[in-house]
């Protein structure tokens, strides 16, 4: 009877790794290459573009198999993790040359789509990691950003809206739940194709971690702290050391928008796929350092909501733009921060490299001068307090080599004099290496053969190298015994170099080791500076974010806003900040904006393309910029302090969930009409256009009066329905105003102003014209306009209708080319040339 056959114990391994993770992909570590098997093999080929291959594992059929280079792991991991796959890393544990059978290899870490450290490629950008836990009435929720260790944690509403504002608005890429979490809720979640669920169980929180949660009572957000310390112990393998203590985040101290507002604003992402698109972080971003334009977008997506708070950001733009010498400084010594947010996380995590320690030794130089030329700032005064850590810096300045290798196996990290045992490990190693060419210009006058070289490599060791042609020449005395034949060379060993070597392979060996304790040792005495270094950090970001922010506003010449506890709004000379700036042929038309105490809602009518929906986005992203702490482009801004933004704008329909550009309209309505206070702004662009024309209008109608019934809030509300602007008559909080335009002709030039009053007519067709419509078309619209004006609310006994004939696009444009030109001013030749390309256009 013939035996079963079975994987080979290396397959057998592997699949006891994937059966334990069943959810990764595995990279398994076999020499210089990560392999993947199976089904991992097959989804790695199609996603990395990578050849399949087979293997044989022990069984009659092959194994499917792909493989990477593990010095290009980063890479590939990367890509991995953005299409939402998880990848476990299998290392070998042990030196192959000195395994005994099969090479010891396990799973040394996984990473995630949320787990993210090495891998990042965009350092301005967060990745977030989030664990949520259903209590009944709400759900408790912790964000976990791992390259900088920052955790914050929330409570919000089991509401569709709510679950996206925190999860998208976050840019969370995966969430940990319970298994016995709501099938709902986590198909819910699921349907945002961008965010990897994880399951784990275990709430226990280990003594370690008990400090994290030091300003933090609630039960509900140590249970959702202990879900996700547990899944990020059990992905990483490893202590959460870089981990920062839980904030609790309080929505009511930030100016509130849900996902879609932020979205409609482009405030941190672009809705265009446009890389050169800006958006308002985009474009306010002038800090020096990653840190900062991280800091500066966490400001824009939570604008502050206390006076006291915005002033003081105010105060020291004020004194930035006042003292430009200080503010040239400053941004000169800004110029050599570097991301110690991420560095800081990564020492404590474990994985920081010699070139991390030179970027922290030079930001730790110039921070003393970053705060001795910001002190005069009175609003920031207590950043003098702050430790700029200069012990550390004196530890740590001139240890590591001005250009180190990226990691330690190869080596040479540490300056000469850092180490005295290394120093003399180092001289043997280099007496070694000099005693090397001696012996090689010894054995070439020996032998006369002037092309033989000493080489070295990891199997072989030490070998001298002669060419076929030479071979003549070594002659037996020499005691030349032969290690290895190559096709045009042989290798041999002397008695004397394998009695060298082991000198020296062990000095080099030596070196290497005692360099890697050297700098773990390094490390651990960096690490109890960590809660400085977090403190320094913070202060150094603010710095450079409060210099951004001041550049921009000196730069383009804005102006400091005021705030008054009224309930009006007055903005004089307004810009959109970002449309300002990019228009560089015409200047960009400004326009004002007063709604006193008695005038809640403004109507805004006029044509498509007249500067409406501009106007409003504009108001929108002034109070921002406001209430970040920004000077505005304004002559002058007046305003109150605003508790939340609501957009209606733009007709995208959410296709992802099969809703209706309608009910997407409705959806975002009913979230301002149910959460908008009088201290809210409503910005509506044509709300109601997605459904008939009367049912649309009565829409819009109730709408407003329910606003300026009930809410009050100040409410910017564009539409097509001029009906709806005799509303001003009856409603005194009500006012009517338009976008200018000037006709002549029936030719329209939008004037892009906004001025009081109602606009008097459509210009829908002037516009098409504007697009170049067949003209057979305008003219059949142009009479049936004219005869629902005469006759409004009908369709009947219209005048016969003029034939719509289908224009030949090449009539048109010969016509417009023969009227473009002067035949008086051509030559004979030109004129004959120009008929030629008239007939070869028509044919």
């Amino acid at each position: 009877m013939s035996k079963k056959p079975s994987y080979t114990p290396m397959m057998k391994h592997y699949l006891e790794v994937k059966e334990q993770h069943k959810d990764a992909i595995i990279f398994y570590r076999l020499g210089d290459f990560y392999e993947m098997f199976f089904d991992d093999a097959k989804t790695a080929s199609q996603e990395l573009d990578l050849v399949l291959t087979g293997r044989n594992a022990g069984v009659e059929e092959r194994v499917p198999m792909c493989g990477i280079p593990y010095h290009a792991a980063k890479g590939y991991i990367e890509r991995l993790i953005q299409k939402g796959y998880k990848v476990a890393i299998v290392e070998q544990l042990e030196d192959p040359a000195l395994a005994k059978g099969l090479v010891k290899r396990d799973v040394i870490k996984i990473v995630t789509p949320g787990t993210i450290m090495d891998e990042v490629s965009d350092e301005k950008n967060t990745v977030y990691i989030a664990s949520l836990h259903d209590y009944q009435f709400g759900l408790a929720v912790i964000l976990c950003e791992m390259t900088t260790g920052e955790m914050r944690a929330q409570l919000i509403d089991k509401q569709v809206m709510a679950i996206q504002k925190v999860l998208l608005g976050n840019n969370v890429k995966e969430v940990v739940v319970e298994e016995k979490f709501d099938k709902k809720i986590i198909k819910m979640i699921e349907d945002i194709q961008s965010i990897t669920i994880s399951y784990e169980n275990n709430i226990e929180i280990k003594e370690e971690y008990q400090h994290l949660l030091s300003r933090v009572e609630d039960a509900r957000i140590h249970h959702t702290f202990g879900i996700l310390m547990n899944y990020l112990e059990e992905t990483q393998k490893r202590n959460m050391a870089h981990l920062q203590q839980v904030e609790i985040v309080y929505e009511n101290e930030f100016l509130q928008m849900d996902f879609s507002t932020k979205q409609n604003l482009e405030l941190t992402q672009s809705i265009r796929n446009n890389s050169k698109s800006l958006t308002l972080w985009s474009f306010l971003d002038k800090c020096r350092s990653s840190m900062g334009s991280r800091l500066l977008k966490k400001w824009i997506e939570y604008p502050l909501v206390d006076p006291i708070a915005i002033n003081k950001r105010l105060d020291a733009i004020e004194y930035l733009n006042d003292n430009f010498i200080t503010k040239d400084e400053l941004k000169e010594h800004l110029g050599y921060v570097y991301d110690m947010e991420r560095l800081s996380a990564r020492v404590a995590y474990g994985n920081a490299n010699a070139r991390d320690i030179l970027r922290l030794v030079k930001t730790l130089e110039h921070a003393p001068m970053i705060f001795d030329v910001f002190k005069d700032c009175a609003s920031y005064s207590e950043f003098k307090d702050i430790d700029p850590c200069s012990e550390l810096y004196d530890m740590i300045n001139g240890a590591i080599v001005d250009n180190p290798p990226l990691t330690l196996k190869d080596g040479g990290v540490f300056v000469d004099g850092y180490n005295e045992e290394l120093d003399r490990v180092r001289e043997i190693g280099k007496h070694g290496k000099d005693w090397i060419l001696e012996l090689e210009n010894k054995e070439r006058e020996r032998t006369g053969v002037k092309s033989l070289k000493i080489g070295y490599n990891r199997v072989f060791g030490y070998y001298i190298e002669v060419t076929k042609a030479n071979l003549s020449s070594i002659k037996e005395e020499f005691g030349y015994v032969r290690k290895q034949t190559l096709s045009n060379a042989e290798r041999f060993v002397t008695q004397e170099l394998k009695e060298k070597e082991d000198a020296i392979v062990h000095a080099q060996e030596r070196s290497i080791r005692l360099e890697t304790e050297l700098f773990n040792d390094l490390l651990n005495r960096i690490k109890v500076y960590l809660p400085k270094l977090h403190d320094l950090s913070a202060a150094l970001s603010t710095i450079d974010a409060l210099f951004s922010l001041s550049e921009i506003s000196s730069e383009n010449g804005y102006t400091r806003p005021k705030f008054h506890p009224e309930h009006k709004i007055y903005l004089e000379e307004a810009r959109h900040p970002i449309l300002d700036k990019m228009m560089k042929t015409t200047r960009y038309v400004s326009n004002n904006l007063d709604m006193d105490e008695n005038h809640d809602i403004l109507i805004i009518t006029g044509p498509n393309m007249g500067g409406k929906s501009t106007f409003m986005r504009q108001t929108a992203l002034l109070v921002i910029m406001a209430q970040i702490g920004c000077f505005v482009p304004a002559r002058k801004a007046d305003m109150p302090i605003f508790d939340q933004i609501f957009t209606r704008i733009g007709a995208s329909d959410d296709i992802m969930s099969g809703q209706s550009t309608f009910m997407v309209e409705m959806i975002e309505a009913n979230n301002a009409l149910k959460n908008a206070t009088e201290n809210s702004l409503i910005l509506f662009d044509e709300i109601g256009r997605g459904t008939s024309t009367y049912d649309g209008m009565a829409l819009a109608q109730a709408m407003i009066e329910y606003i300026e019934r009930n809410i009050k809030a100040k409410t910017l509300f564009s539409t097509h329905y001029h009906e709806l602007t005799d509303m001003e008559d009856k409603n005194p909080s009500i006012h009517n105003v338009h976008v200018d335009v000037h006709e002549e002709d029936e030719h329209v030039t939008f004037l892009y102003r906004v001025v009081d009053g109602k606009a008097d007519k459509s210009y829908g067709i002037n516009v098409a014209r504007l697009a170049h419509l067949p003209s057979s078309v305008l003219d059949r619209a142009k009479q049936i306009l004219d005869n629902l004006e005469t006759q409004p609310n009908t369709l009947k006994d219209l005048k016969e209708p003029v034939v719509i004939e289908k224009e030949n696009p090449k009539h048109v444009e010969t016509i417009a080319k023969i009227s473009s030109v002067d035949v008086n001013k051509m030559t004979p030749m030109e004129a004959m040339q120009f008929l030629y390309e008239l007939k070869n256009q028509l044919n």
